[in-house]
């Protein structure tokens, strides 16, 4: 397999040796069984390649404090594939020479490829590609807290659910989770990718408000909804879902990314 540099908001040179967050975690599995590529992760300095992940502002997020930043690297380049921004007023700002291959949504594309007609979408759209859905529906309701707020969720609704709901942990192995999601009759989520994989998998899905404090300002959601057509209602609050005696379904269809779509994205890969 051919190895490239890549950058990922959670995943350190230890990938693999501790549990990551299932949106982080997704590049590598897209990158080995889609593209033959092998990630190496690396600071964002070094990186060749970011994808998954609201990152196109990280090195500023994250580096501003620790570089320099007239300390440019013109002489590499970053591809960004699929990621987005997390904040609505963070800059694209990187030592490397950046090339736009894909982005998010829409709202990403007009900050930083507005004149440009390139491929949209999150990289996490192709996952079925890797793990098709299995002809194994559930009724079961699968309720996707923010990583972050995992364990207060859990601690606060986890014994007093509704028959057929489960708490899904994206602490896991990504597979796993996407067979979860796949499976399932209704997705609540306040994880953006919760959301987006369930488009993918065709599952209806509602937008819950987080329990605790989470990275960004929303721009994350704005800017997905922008390439997914419609936005989801919400952010709901989770104990309204638990009191209102039913969950509508109809205002919350899945958004399914065409095959156009996903095949302009797949072709967008710079590392073919």
């Amino acid at each position: 397999m051919r190895k490239v540099k890549v950058f990922s908001a959670t995943v350190g040179e230890s990938f693999g040796k501790t549990i990551e967050n299932f949106g982080d975690n997704l590049m590598a599995d897209i990158l080995q069984s889609l593209f033959s590529v092998d990630p190496v992760y690396v600071e964002p300095a070094h990186a060749e390649l970011i994808g998954v992940g609201s990152i196109i502002d990280a090195y500023y997020r994250y580096s501003r404090k620790k570089y320099a930043f007239w300390r440019k690297r013109p002489w590499r380049t970053l591809h960004v594939w699929g990621s987005g921004f997390m904040h609505a007023g963070t800059p694209a700002l990187w030592p490397q020479r950046l090339v736009f291959d894909a982005v998010r949504g829409e709202l990403s594309k007009a900050r930083v490829a507005s004149d440009r007609d390139i491929a949209l979408g999150d990289p996490a759209i192709l996952l079925p590609l890797i793990w098709p859905r299995k002809n194994v529906a559930t009724s079961e309701v699968v309720v996707i807290p923010h990583f972050v707020t995992y364990q207060p969720f859990l601690e606060r609704y986890g014994a007093s659910l509704p028959r057929h709901w489960r708490v899904l942990n994206l602490l896991g192995d990504p597979q796993k989770i996407c067979e979860a999601i796949s499976a399932s009759d209704l997705v609540i989520s306040s994880s953006l990718h919760g959301l987006i994989v369930a488009d993918a998998y065709g599952v209806p899905s509602i937008w819950m408000e987080p329990h605790g404090r989470i990275k960004g300002d929303g721009f994350k959601f704005a800017d997905y909804f922008s390439f997914r057509g419609a936005p989801l209602p919400g952010p709901v609050d989770f104990e309204s879902l638990l009191t209102a005696g039913g969950v509508d379904k109809v205002g919350n269809a899945p958004a399914v990314p065409s095959a156009e779509t996903v095949d302009r994205l797949m072709r967008s890969f710079p590392f073919r």
